[in-house]
């Protein structure tokens, strides 16, 4: 086991995201929860991770957005960091460990 130096803080959908993703006609029933986890650059920690949040949460939020919808026209119009959180549980993880054997690649 090794110990990664990022905290990394974990997306989590609440009933409004639900509610949003199940109105959508002949689409499948979001009913299974899911998670995003990010690790933030190591200059932030578990005290001020919500300072580097703050600057991120317009793409997380159009990404787990368009996990379910791609056509940006069906997302909500005001994507403000108040309606970020109230879609989204955010939890802070200052301790990572890697179970893992090998390397971890990392995509462009």
């Amino acid at each position: 086991m090794k110990t990664i130096n990022r905290t990394a803080i974990t997306i989590i959908p609440k009933q409004p995201y639900f509610d949003w993703a199940n109105s959508f006609e002949g689409a499948k029933t979001y009913d299974t929860p899911h998670a995003t986890t990010i690790l933030i650059p190591d200059k932030y920690g578990e005290f001020d991770y919500e300072l580097y949040l703050k600057k991120i949460f317009k793409d997380v939020f159009e990404e787990e957005l368009e996990s379910w919808m791609t056509d940006p026209d069906m997302w909500p119009g005001k994507r403000t960091y108040s309606l970020f959180r109230n879609w989204f549980e955010v939890i802070c993880s200052d301790m990572t460990w890697d179970f893992g054997d090998g390397n971890i690649d990392h995509d462009d």
